[in-house]
């Protein structure tokens, strides 16, 4: 997501990688950042910051979510204290993540969060965060948006997650992939692109939702989508089915309601052939891929 939004927010700011590794080091980035950003802002515009970074994830323990968390505090409190002058604060926050044990589905902006894992109460503390460190600030929006399943492009392989990523890796590197999940499962899945494009008009609303999920609104069950993906790179995946710790984790049903309509809504199909094109470049490009 992070790379799909430089593309589209024009004039992006260029910051200098952050070092998720370490605590230390990755919060040390972010002010170092947020410092020359502040250097280079023009008084007369507001600013805009767009949280789309972390590397947590639906496996990721309790310890290590609890690390971001903590550094992502210290850079809102940090914004909130250097940032004087009005602006714009958006996090990406995971629909999937907060919604794992709410009721009622489809879910939408109105929908009580329910986590169910670390990665869960992560997203859903970073967004109590954000709002109550802001509350007091007229001169801020805040946004939360909660985002369904993402696919694209340039995902980050070495994560436990993006599924047809890895569905077409197996089908490319002749590797079964291992499935945790019931093939009845039923996911939103939204093309990187089209919710960076959805981003970018909630960031420049007059007057934008606290809260808003950002979906398609046109749910599929991983066998359709198994199916689909299959149809367009014309080869057959080889699938393995497992159990795995996260899976305890992962909801049987994640419709989603749309807050505000995207632009621009990218067909599977045409979103499916766009990542076999860049996995097999990739996979040419290097044999160590991981699955």
């Amino acid at each position: 997501l992070g790379s799909a939004l430089r593309h589209t927010v024009v004039d992006s700011f260029d910051a200098k990688p952050i070092r998720w590794g370490d605590q230390d080091e990755s919060g040390e980035d972010l002010k170092a950042n947020l410092k020359v950003f502040t250097a280079q802002l023009d008084p007369s515009h507001p600013w805009r910051i767009i949280w789309a970074a972390g590397q947590a994830t639906v496996s990721t323990s309790k310890d290590k979510c609890q690390n971001e968390l903590t550094t992502f505090s210290e850079f809102v409190n940090h914004v909130q204290e250097h940032l004087t002058t009005a602006g714009r604060f958006f996090l990406t926050s995971s629909a999937g993540g907060v919604y794992a044990g709410s009721s009622d589905p489809p879910f939408n902006a109105e929908s009580v969060p329910v986590p169910t894992s670390a990665y869960g109460r992560l997203k859903l503390d970073q967004e109590k965060i954000l709002t109550v460190t802001f509350k007091g600030r007229v001169d801020v929006y805040t946004t939360i948006g909660r985002i369904s399943n993402l696919y694209g492009p340039g995902q980050n392989l070495g994560k436990l997650q993006g599924l047809i990523s890895h569905l077409i890796l197996a089908a490319l590197s002749k590797r079964a992939m291992n499935m945790f999940v019931p093939l009845d499962t039923i996911r939103d899945f939204l093309f990187v692109e089209d919710a960076a494009e959805t981003i970018r008009v909630l960031t420049t609303m007059d007057s934008p939702p606290s809260i808003a999920v950002i979906a398609t609104g046109e749910p599929k069950s991983l066998a359709t989508v198994i199916s689909q993906v299959q149809g367009v790179i014309r080869v057959k995946i080889p699938i393995a089915y497992g159990q795995h710790a996260s899976s305890n984790a992962q909801v049987a049903d994640l419709r989603m309601t749309p807050t505000v309509a995207c632009p621009q809504i990218t067909p599977f199909p045409a979103g499916v052939k766009k990542m076999h094109i860049d996995l097999t470049a990739r996979l040419q490009e290097s044999d160590a891929l991981p699955v």
